[in-house]
């Protein structure tokens, strides 16, 4: 479409002399020419200036020219014609969940999550072939003992019985873990131990063994260098610190450490003996959390002073390094 300017009927356009050298009859230029002058028989038109231009000025100062752009309107409900053709009736459904909004969509959503994790009749089967449920009975066994007890099951096994886990399935083989030292290569079947009995040193490694039939070890040693991570001991160890409550790193398995007991002045505090005690069960008991035992959470428990009941489930600081 053409852009067209008005005018307000208070202005008048004077046009200049046309210039000898200006080219004729070009498109899109306009060329002002000189007004005729009326002769003595015409009337002089009025001086006002219509603000609509008319349909014979083709170009003008304020008719600028171009070609007409193609009607998007047209193109739209040719578009919208042939889509209504084509609509299926799966298609008008999806329209009217869409319709119905996001809402619906969050609420199926949560129906989903709500039931995950959740055993029910539906999916009873499923979540035993998951964990490993044996329904048919092992073949050639008639009578097996079950036990959780490793070492229990080591022996059944030496003994030649049959033995069954707890969803039915046949052990065949059992495996269990030593302590081996990689400076000396000595083992030991105490898993308490952290130092070497034989060394001294605290090189002891978990590894897994099997027992063979004629009763030797067999150890699975792990092809992942990381089971020996040197981390921490390329830096030089910290001066050693007296106090109290001093926190020295464990070097050797006889290191004298002093009695982690808490101060006179804390089982003051909690004295089962004083007559003005409040047990432990009361709300308004004393509870100490601003002493250096409290903060290191030493209690003494073999005097049966300072214990409270705490909840096993709190949360507890992780990863916190100790001064």
């Amino acid at each position: 479409p053409a852009a067209t300017a008005l005018l307000p009927p208070q202005v008048r356009l004077s046009s200049t002399p046309q210039h000898p050298e200006a080219p004729l009859h070009l498109a899109g230029f306009h060329l002002p020419t000189k007004h005729k002058h009326p002769e003595k028989g015409q009337r002089q038109p009025s001086p006002k200036r219509s603000t609509v231009p008319s349909e014979s000025d083709e170009f003008s100062s304020f008719l600028y020219w171009r070609p007409p752009l193609p009607s998007i309107k047209e193109e739209l409900q040719e578009l919208l014609k042939a889509q209504a053709i084509s609509v299926s009736p799966e298609t008008t459904e999806e329209h009217q969940r869409s319709e119905d909004g996001p809402g619906s969509e969050e609420e199926e959503d949560e129906e989903e999550s709500d039931d995950e994790g959740w055993i029910t009749p539906s999916n009873l089967k499923q979540a035993q072939q998951d964990t490993g449920r044996c329904d048919t009975a092992p073949v050639d066994v008639q009578v097996g003992c079950v036990t959780t007890d490793f070492a229990m099951q080591n022996v059944l096994l030496q003994m030649g019985l049959h033995v069954l886990a707890v969803n039915g399935m046949l052990i065949r083989q059992a495996r269990s873990y030593i302590l081996r030292c990689h400076g000396c290569f000595k083992t030991t079947s105490d898993m308490t131990k952290v130092f070497c009995p034989h060394c001294g040193n605290k090189t002891l490694k978990k590894v897994a063994v099997s027992v063979s039939d004629d009763g030797s070890l067999h150890m699975h040693f792990s092809r992942n260098p990381k089971v020996l991570n040197p981390r921490g001991l390329r830096y030089p160890l910290p001066a050693p610190k007296g106090g109290k409550h001093a926190n020295n790193p464990h070097l050797v398995e006889d290191q004298p450490f002093p009695q982690q007991r808490l101060s006179r002045k804390a089982r003051q505090k909690t004295n089962v003996f004083d007559p003005d005690y409040i047990a432990g069960i009361s709300p308004f008991a004393e509870n100490d959390i601003y002493s250096r035992a409290a903060n290191l959470q030493i209690r003494d428990a073999a005097l049966g002073a300072g214990r409270r009941r705490l909840n096993p489930n709190a949360v507890t600081k992780k990863f916190v390094k100790r001064r």
